[in-house]
């Protein structure tokens, strides 16, 4: 990858289209080197046990039966011990899983400890500011990883993202980003299309992420720290979570990233919060509305919304000189609303459930069984184009990627610690700071 701080050029609306599917859909043979101990067995770290990392380690133990979960890691003890207890329960698994009390690790450095346990892959779920740091350290050691999205919530972490990606690819490691349109059969079919011209010219695109909120008016128990607080409600705390348009929109922007072969050069946009209020509700916002500007004038026009009561939609639409095109729509962008059977998902996804799917391409590319794979790319630019789109919004102001990227705004704690203050805290009355547009510094 070349300087992150440089814009890279984008084809022109006249030839991206043409353009064959790419890496994304590309066959690269390589020769790689796998197993640990010479075994034919991959040896898993699970980095992250929350409800989403305990799911994505479930996906990972079914995609083959070569794979086996030996260590496991979180901040939190009490989380680490509930996630390992559900996934025992689970029939079609629970012999792929032999993690004992000397390989449950705790603390803000287990992260660590699990990846140095002889493991060929890394499971990166916890929250996403701590996503760059973690995926340095198991590249570090020559660990294939999956990572959850978003990967980064600020340009430091973006900066640390590309040079992770580029010692990765220069070790021929395979990692997977939870971005699972990418590894979605229909989502491949679809973009197989827009390749041949299925739309011709793109003129401008529109994604949409608006689902119910989660409001929460609960307050910090007094025997616990702010920064456990804070952890336990991670999604409520924009440097924890980058708010829910990095969060969670970030699933639509890397679509328009896809269709449009890269990122944009620049963003606007307007949110804030309705019904996010009072105490208990961190400080990220319920509802965005992005205008990303990629080159040659394309637009990318992007809703994402966190409000009961309203319309509820996910999809991914491209307009073109020759008609429009929904890659998906309804709730989880399935083409079905409504209440789905996993029978009726399976057959919507065109296939395996992508959430398997994605497990499944990686462990086939880390043994050489499939086609090499590599999101670490396209997970850095499209979570931090949902950086941008924040930024953006918070500001007030129209933002560049370059000026974006430059940004020296970390939003990691100098300290951590479950007894150190976190970056934000809470006023006598119990309520968090708030991005004023106008007046915050965002960048």
């Amino acid at each position: 990858m070349n300087d992150p701080r440089v814009s890279r050029t984008a084809p022109s609306r006249r030839t991206f289209m043409k353009t064959a599917a790419g890496a994304a859909l590309a066959a690269v043979p390589l020769v790689r080197s796998v197993h640990a101990a010479g075994s034919d067995v991959l040896r898993l770290a699970f980095i992250g046990c929350g409800g989403r990392g305990t799911g994505a380690c479930r996906d990972a133990l079914v995609a083959s039966g070569s794979v086996k979960l030996v260590a496991m890691a979180d901040v939190l003890r009490d989380r680490l011990e509930s996630s390992l207890r559900n996934l025992l329960q689970i029939d079609e698994i629970k012999e792929k899983i032999d993690v004992p009390p000397e390989r449950r690790f705790t603390g803000f450095d287990a992260y660590q400890k699990a990846i140095d346990c002889g493991v060929d892959v890394v499971l990166l779920t916890t929250p996403p500011v701590f996503r760059p740091m973690q995926y340095a350290a198991a590249v570090k050691a020559g660990k294939h990883v999956f990572m959850e999205k978003p990967c980064c919530v600020d340009a430091p972490g973006y900066r640390s993202l590309v040079e992770t990606n580029r010692q990765a690819k220069a070790k021929k490691l395979s990692v997977v980003v939870g971005l699972q349109r990418r590894h979605q059969k229909n989502y491949l079919e679809a973009m197989r299309r827009l390749r041949d011209g299925a739309v011709g010219e793109v003129m401008f695109l529109r994604t949409y992420f608006n689902m119910p909120s989660g409001i929460d008016h609960s307050r910090r128990p007094a025997n616990m720290t702010e920064m456990e607080w804070q952890l336990r409600r991670w999604g409520y705390f924009t440097w924890l979570s980058g708010d829910h348009i990095v969060e969670q929109a970030v699933h639509e922007i890397d679509i328009a990233n896809w269709v449009m072969n890269g990122h944009p050069v620049r963003a606007n946009g307007m949110g804030g919060r309705q019904v996010r209020t009072g105490r208990g509700n961190g400080q990220i916002y319920d509802h965005f509305c992005v205008e990303y500007e990629h080159e040659h004038g394309v637009r990318h026009f992007c809703q994402a919304r966190q409000i009961g009561g309203c319309w509820e939609h996910v999809s991914d639409n491209v307009h073109g000189t020759k008609g429009v095109m929904t890659l998906g729509s309804g709730p989880y962008g399935t083409g079905k609303a409504g209440y789905r059977t996993e029978k009726q998902l399976l057959e919507d996804f065109g296939g395996r459930n992508p959430y398997q799917q994605e497990h499944v391409d990686l462990q086939a590319s880390i043994r050489g069984d499939g086609p090499y794979v590599f999101d670490g790319d396209h997970g850095a630019d499209s979570s931090f184009t949902a950086v941008l789109g924040r930024m953006a919004v918070y500001s007030g102001r129209v933002v560049t990627w370059d000026e974006a990227v430059r940004s020296e705004l970390n939003l990691l704690p100098a300290k951590l610690a479950l007894d150190a203050d976190p970056p934000v805290l809470p006023d006598a009355d119990g309520f968090y700071p708030v991005a004023m547009p106008g007046q915050t510094k965002a960048w």
